[in-house]
């Protein structure tokens, strides 16, 4: 049962909710096309990979998502949302795009997270 409490996290630390969130799955496998127009293929491996894109994220979060980064270990990453839940999930945390936007006065900063799962 749900309890009203929406959390992203990551490691030792609570995400806030992304501006985006996409959820690819990753395959290796290999495919043959025989005689006749038949294809076979055969899953190796198949395992996801999560990107959340966050816009406007303080200095105290982005070096908390920073700290976990550092860790260069793999991560425990869940999500339990409404229409959402993703169990504990180990992963691998890789950031492909940091940008500083106008703002005003405060220091804030768009950043992508990339997640891909540790089999």
């Amino acid at each position: 049962m749900y309890d009203g409490i929406m959390s992203y996290t990551l490691g030792a630390i609570t995400l806030p909710k992304p501006k985006k969130l996409t959820r690819t799955f990753i395959e290796t496998s290999v495919e043959h096309l025989l005689l006749f127009g038949r294809t076979t293929k055969r899953t190796q491996n198949r395992k996801e990979q999560f990107t959340l894109e966050y816009q406007y994220l303080s200095i105290a979060q982005v070096n908390a998502i920073l700290s976990q980064y550092e860790l260069n270990t793999p991560l425990i990453f869940s999500i339990n949302e409404n229409n959402l839940t993703i169990p504990e999930t180990e992963v691998l945390m890789d950031m492909s795009s940091r940008s500083y936007p106008k703002t005003g006065v405060e220091y804030r900063e768009h950043l992508k997270i990339i997640l891909m799962e540790v089999l």
